[in-house]
């Protein structure tokens, strides 16, 4: 436990027949966690919080670059034009709630609120209708699978599939894993996991599989390539990991853990839910072979997205009706989906090029998404080292990483002998919004964090929407309780 105080994959393995790689797109290297390095991603420019920027030796998490050294890919990004971003947010201009809990959901803009109208009023149907309504509803829904599959880098809109949640998606995944496995095949999860991540998995013990958990270790409770080698073999079929935790915003070397996973003929499964509002996916730097993102965290509706590689495709078959083809996406999105929000997510990429219109970026699509979350990014780091400094100024407890690198905007405190609730609640009086518990993070937070005896933590996550502002008035609020 850590307390702070004052290139190419092969996708080639097991359970499968490999497909033509001429329908592999050619990756982007603009993933922190990709190979390449950390693609564009500027550290803030300020020496004000630079020994909170000391990487720390030996871990899994990928080092940020160190205050004022900038990277190749995004040298010249311009600043995230803060003020436009949130004014396309009704939500900060509506209230005077401060939302420093948007790891647990995201405010969405403007343009996803008039997307999700205009499907509610005229496209409120059923898709695969021959009438107007229905076929604009079903264009327009893939039209978004589409969108998210560049999004992600992914080969191609077959490899997308919609669910109501990552949890969802994450069982229905592990159950067609399930139906492929033999008596002693091993899978391996990770303590630092959203429980989404585990449970499902761990399920499959009663088929036989034999379970390994990859535990979070040291002063910083990261997780070493030390702890996995000696739990991979010959025997493994999946390993599933988070690319960052949504308890303490640590960052997963991904693409070092696919390698080692892939050049044993297994399976990478990346919950990458934490990770998508922070950092521009792109799942084949990754080594992704399996990957779920929540859209209701990256500024969208509710809803989840599973990305199945073709090699993942071709090994595990959905849940779906019998009439359909064993590899038809529809298969991984048994029953209705919820239309509407699929299309209104289409607004979170509307406001993602119109925030690149507003920074001066002629580009649309994912060069243009590049940018901003490269400019996300920067502004990002800023409000964090402020946040980590004030805490350290008020002596209060926080967990995880000491600084701002390898990690998102996402700190886990505790305050004093208060409890985490006790915190919570004090804070939403003043319009605050935070998270106490564990996030369903519960072994990371509970036992290898060790807070099971005080309640968990509570945590505090900004966003690109985040200014100083909010930071002030979190300060003021935990003044009174100190």
């Amino acid at each position: 436990m850590s307390v702070s105080r004052g290139g190419e994959v092969s996708r080639c393995g097991w359970g499968e027949s490999c497909r033509s790689a001429s329908k592999q797109n050619k990756p982007v290297q603009n993933s922190p966690l990709g190979k390449g390095g950390p693609g564009g991603i500027t550290a803030f420019d300020s020496t004000s919080w630079s020994h909170l920027s000391q990487p720390t030796p030996n871990t899994l998490h990928y080092p940020m670059p160190t205050p004022h050294q900038s990277t190749s890919d995004h040298p010249t990004t311009p600043d995230l034009p803060v003020a436009f971003a949130r004014e396309q947010f009704p939500a900060l201009s509506a209230g005077e709630t401060v939302f420093l809990d948007n790891a647990a959901g995201a405010q969405v803009p403007k343009q996803v609120v008039a997307n999700m109208v205009e499907a509610l009023t005229t496209m409120q149907v059923n898709k695969g209708g021959a009438y107007a309504a229905s076929r604009r509803i079903t264009e327009a829904k893939e039209r978004v699978r589409a969108q998210i599959a560049e999004f992600l880098n992914a080969p191609g809109a077959d490899n997308i599939a919609f669910g109501p949640n990552a949890t969802t998606l994450v069982e229905l995944l592990a159950q067609a894993v399930g139906r492929g496995l033999e008596p002693g095949d091993e899978i391996i999860v990770t303590g630092m996991d959203h429980h989404a991540n585990l449970d499902p998995w761990r399920r499959l013990e009663e088929r036989g599989a034999v379970l390994k958990t990859w535990t979070p270790q040291g002063e910083h409770t990261t997780l070493e390539m030390e702890g996995l080698e000696p739990l991979l073999s010959e025997k493994t079929r999946v390993v599933a990991m988070t690319a960052a935790s949504n308890a303490l915003g640590t960052l997963n070397d991904v693409a070092a853990v696919a390698d080692r996973v892939h050049a044993l003929g297994a399976k990478l499964m990346v919950d990458s839910v934490h990770y998508a509002p922070h950092y521009l996916p792109d799942v084949q730097a990754l080594g992704a072979d399996m990957l779920v993102f929540s859209p209701y965290k990256v500024f969208g509706p509710h809803l989840g997205v599973l990305y199945l590689s073709d090699a993942a495709r071709d090994a595990f078959t959905g849940p779906g009706l019998s009439f359909f083809g064993p590899e038809a996406t529809i298969n991984w999105e048994p029953g209705t989906q919820n239309h509407e929000a699929i299309y209104a997510f289409g607004g979170t990429f509307d406001y993602l090029n119109e925030v690149a219109s507003e920074m001066g970026i002629a580009a649309r699509g994912r060069d243009a998404w590049a940018e901003v979350f490269a400019a996300f990014a920067r502004h990002e780091q800023t409000l964090c080292g402020r946040l980590l400094q004030g805490l350290d100024d008020r002596g209060i407890t926080r967990y995880g990483l000491p600084g701002v690198d390898g990690r998102t905007a996402t700190v886990s405190i505790n305050v004093g002998d208060r409890s985490p609730d006790e915190v919570a609640k004090h804070l939403a009086k003043h319009d605050i919004a935070v998270a106490s518990g564990h996030y369903y993070a519960y072994e990371l937070i509970m036992a290898h964090v060790g807070l099971a005896e005080r309640g968990g933590a509570v945590r505090i996550s900004l966003l690109h929407y985040n200014d100083a502002s909010d930071l002030d008035r979190l300060f003021a609020a935990l003044d009174e309780l100190i």
